[in-house]
């Protein structure tokens, strides 16, 4: 696939970051990550804007961020958790793009949420339930939004981001 734009998707703590990084790296592409972003756009921790706006407030500033970001080239993009969930926005973001579902089971997520020291401020709870608690619902939800809205399913349970990244440059030269 010869792609200009690689898009990691994935629920939270499954990597999308780390690996984004060294995927750019390895690529000599730029590296961007939605969640940085918004929180530079509006001044403030993801869990602040939420306590202040509310999910609503932050999905919209997300939404719009995707629409600007369609036009990116040679970009490695790690996008927020949720971002799957703007259907039309997606669309239009993957054209041209190879785009990568990083997966992990509900325990592998629950033990790095819980080994993050970050995890509380960077990642607020999307239902009102304890984070650790929320996961399996959200899961259920979003795994066939991120198996319909990727090209390819990297499992990251027992692999490194160096492995992962290597997997991905692999599959982007295919």
């Amino acid at each position: 696939m010869h792609a200009h734009n690689l898009i990691l998707t994935g629920f939270r703590a499954t990597g999308k970051t780390s690996v984004g990084r060294l995927t750019a790296a390895r690529l000599q592409w730029a590296f961007l990550d939605t969640d940085d972003l918004l929180r530079q756009r509006l001044g403030a921790p993801i869990a602040e804007i939420v306590a202040r706006s509310g999910w609503p407030f932050f999905r919209e500033a997300e939404r719009q961020l995707l629409r600007e970001l369609a036009a990116m080239r040679h970009t490695v993009l790690a996008t927020g958790g949720g971002a799957i969930e703007h259907l039309q926005e997606w669309r239009e973001l993957r054209r041209g793009a190879l785009v990568v579902w990083l997966d992990a089971d509900a325990a592998t997520i629950r033990q790095r949420l819980q080994d993050d020291p970050d995890s509380g401020h960077q990642r607020p709870s999307l239902t009102g339930q304890a984070v650790a608690d929320e996961i399996e619902q959200l899961l259920e939800r979003r795994r066939p939004l991120y198996a319909a809205g990727s090209d390819v399913r990297l499992v990251t349970a027992n692999k490194t981001p160096a492995q992962l990244a290597e997997d991905i440059v692999q599959a982007l030269c295919k």
